[in-house]
């Protein structure tokens, strides 16, 4: 009883914490004035999470994942993109054991090109070269891509954003339109806009520890229209989405497999979501909000309910 009361203190410190740290968007005089215009992906209010959920697996990026949620009518994609030995894009989120268990002794640091391919994911799946994701494309031209590169230096994101320009460009120019990059920080805005001024690009905060006010006036001064973000930065900056809706700036929340969530946050002002769920846009979206406030206590209760699953993870298994 002790051990989870001190448990509880330190959440709710940590809460705090977080909050003065990360801050509220003040209102006032200077309310940032609204974007004009958005594109025709962020009509998709889900996204499938490394290619969809598929027969129970999630994070697979695997081509049955692609098939199966584009059959379920899902038209935004999100994609994990790592490097190999040899300098070629694959679609993997992580070099962990369980996603190719036969490539586990290399932890990433000798697989190359023609290891990953011929290496099936979870013992089932088949895995998706760059040139692969390309040549889907255009056998399904009416989907997008977000890009999640899993680079951490600015020199990774360089070279794995001049191979991925490149390979696009080898194969169809007009994909660019349609391949839309994480921006984890303005640095990386840089560099890549640098390579290829792609039209379409979305402000990911999973990496950033960026207030919410710096937040909303990079994406004012970029002009951009997408931003994504976990499920906690809604509850601990908690006028973000609604200065982020005043701009019209969509926001996208990570990673949400449960309807009643969607709803709750929804209600928010989130726009859409990534999802593992195995079920179509459509029967997620049935059951839409409806008109009112969220009562401060549940704000708080669930709020709090996310940074302790946080907290959890990082005691248990470390957070990721």
């Amino acid at each position: 009883m002790k051990k989870t009361m001190m448990l509880s203190l330190l959440i709710v410190i940590m809460a705090g914490m977080i909050w003065c740290n990360w801050g509220l968007v003040r209102t006032g005089q200077n309310q940032p004035d609204s974007i004009a215009g958005t594109s025709g992906w962020q009509e998709n209010r889900l996204i499938a999470h490394a290619f969809g959920g598929v027969d129970g697996a999630s994070y697979t990026n695997s081509y049955e994942a692609f098939i199966t949620n584009y059959n379920r009518g899902y038209r935004l994609f999100e994609v994990d993109l790592v490097q190999t030995t040899d300098g070629k894009l694959v679609a993997r989120h992580d070099w962990s054991q369980k996603l190719q268990p036969d490539l586990a002794a290399h932890r990433g640091r000798n697989v190359t090109k023609f290891q990953f391919a011929n290496s099936l994911i979870m013992g089932r799946f088949h895995p998706l070269t760059l040139p692969d994701i390309l040549q889907l494309m255009q056998q399904y031209p009416d989907f997008d891509l977000i890009v999640d590169t899993k680079a951490g230096s600015k020199a990774q994101i360089h070279q794995q954003f001049v191979h991925l320009v490149n390979e696009v460009r080898r194969t169809d120019p007009v994909l660019l339109n349609r391949v839309i990059p994480e921006i984890f920080s303005p640095e990386m805005y840089d560099t890549v806009m640098g390579i290829h001024p792609f039209p379409n690009k979305i402000y990911s905060l999973y990496k950033t520890g960026a207030s919410a006010e710096s937040i909303v006036e990079f994406v004012r001064d970029k002009q951009l229209t997408a931003v994504a973000m976990p499920v906690y930065r809604v509850y601990l900056n908690p006028n973000l989405v609604p200065a982020l809706n005043k701009l019209g700036v969509k926001s996208y929340v990570h990673t949400v497999n449960s309807r009643p969530v969607m709803q709750m946050l929804s209600r928010f002002g989130v726009h859409g979501f990534y999802t593992d769920q195995e079920e179509s846009p459509e029967e997620l979206m049935l059951a839409d909000a409806p008109p009112g406030h969220v009562k401060f206590s549940g704000y708080m209760s669930s709020g709090l309910a996310s940074i302790r699953n946080i907290v959890m993870k990082v005691r248990h298994n470390g957070y990721q």
